[in-house]
C-alpha cells in the first residue's frame, strides 16, 4: 500500500476514535451502556470493520471502554466530575471536560495551556461548542488563547517503538494528531467568533523545546488544573495494517488537580497558582517561538 493509503487508514482511524470519544462524553453513548456494534458503527462511519476494531482497542487502551468477545463493548468512564452548586473546592480532583464547562462560564477568558498535543482540548472545547450552540450553555464575550507546544524538531522520549527506539514514525505519527487537532481547535475558535456568540478571539500557538510531561491549563490567572501524563505500554498504528508495541502516553480524558487562587494571596495555593502562571510566563516570553 502507498504511503498515501497508509495515511487515509491512519486518519481513518483517528477519525472514528475522536467521534466517538465525543459521543461517550456527550452522554450519546452513556456510562455503563453498550457501544453499537462493530457492524453498525462501521456503516455509520463509513469505513470497514478493521478500522473500527482499530479505534476501539484505542479506547480500551484509554480507559474508556471494556470489550469482551461476543459482548460488545460497553462504556466504562464517561461521567465528568459536578461542578460544586456553591462554586468549586480551591484544591480537588477534577476532570478536564469540568473545567472547560467552568472556562465557558466565564464572560472573560485568558486560558494559557502547555501541552504535548491540543488533542484533549480540542475534543472538549468542540463539545462544549456543541452547547454553545444549541442554546444550553452561555459562551464568554472574549477569549484569549496561548498555547505552548513541543518544538516540532526536538527529540521526544516517547512515544517510543520498543523494538525500534530510533523509528521516527511514531512520533511522525503523534505530530500529525498535534496538527489535525490544532487546525481543528483553530476552526472552532473561528466558528464560535463567525456565528456570534464570541465577540473577540485571540488565539496564539508558540513551541517550546522543552518536552511536556504533564499538561497544565491557567485560567485569568487566578486558577489551575493540572494533569500528570500516564505512559502506557500498546500496539500502536502507524498505517496500512502494520502496528508496533510501543510506549505511548495516554492523555484524552485524565484525572487532575484543580487549584483556585482564592481571594487570599498570601496562602500556600494562591502562591501555587502564581508560581504556575510565572512559569508559563518565563517559558513564553524566553524559550518559545
Amino acid at each position: 500500500m502507498s504511503d498515501d493509503g497508509r495515511d487515509e487508514v491512519g486518519g481513518a482511524v483517528e477519525r472514528v476514535l475522536m467521534e466517538l470519544r465525543r459521543r461517550i462524553l456527550a452522554q450519546e453513548y452513556p456510562e455503563g451502556g453498550m457501544l453499537p456494534s462493530q457492524r453498525e458503527l462501521a456503516t455509520s462511519f463509513g469505513v470497514s470493520r478493521d478500522t473500527v476494531q482499530r479505534a476501539l482497542r484505542e479506547l480500551s487502551a484509554e480507559g474508556w471502554i471494556k470489550s469482551r468477545q461476543g459482548s460488545g463493548s460497553r462504556v466504562i468512564k464517561a461521567s465528568q466530575t459536578p461542578f460544586a452548586a456553591d462554586g468549586a473546592a480551591r484544591m480537588r480532583k477534577a476532570e478536564m471536560g469540568w473545567f472547560v464547562e467552568r472556562v465557558f462560564a466565564q464572560e472573560e477568558v485568558r486560558l494559557d495551556v502547555y501541552c504535548l498535543t491540543s488533542e484533549s482540548l480540542d475534543l472538549y472545547l468542540r463539545l462544549q461548542t456543541e452547547r454553545v450552540r444549541d442554546g444550553s450553555v452561555a459562551a464568554p464575550e472574549k477569549i484569549r488563547l496561548r498555547m505552548m507546544l513541543p518544538a516540532r524538531d526536538m527529540s521526544l522520549p516517547v512515544p517510543r517503538n520498543i523494538a525500534a527506539p530510533d523509528d521516527k514514525r511514531v512520533v511522525e505519527r503523534l505530530l500529525g494528531i498535534s496538527d489535525r487537532c490544532l487546525s481543528s481547535l483553530e476552526d472552532t475558535l473561528q466558528n464560535l467568533r463567525a456565528y456570534g456568540p464570541v465577540q473577540e478571539i485571540d488565539f496564539e500557538v508558540r513551541r517550546v523545546p522543552v518536552a511536556p510531561m504533564f499538561k497544565l491549563f491557567l485560567l485569568n490567572e487566578t486558577e489551575s488544573f493540572q494533569a500528570m501524563y500516564k505512559l502506557a505500554r500498546r500496539r500502536i498504528l502507524l498505517g496500512g495494517m502494520e502496528e508496533v508495541d510501543a510506549i505511548d502516553i495516554l492523555s484524552v480524558g485524565a484525572t487532575g488537580t484543580y487549584f483556585d487562587k482564592g481571594d487570599e494571596v498570601d496562602d500556600a495555593q494562591a502562591a501555587w497558582v502564581k508560581n504556575q502562571q510565572d512559569w508559563f510566563d518565563s517559558l513564553w516570553e524566553y524559550l518559545a517561538t
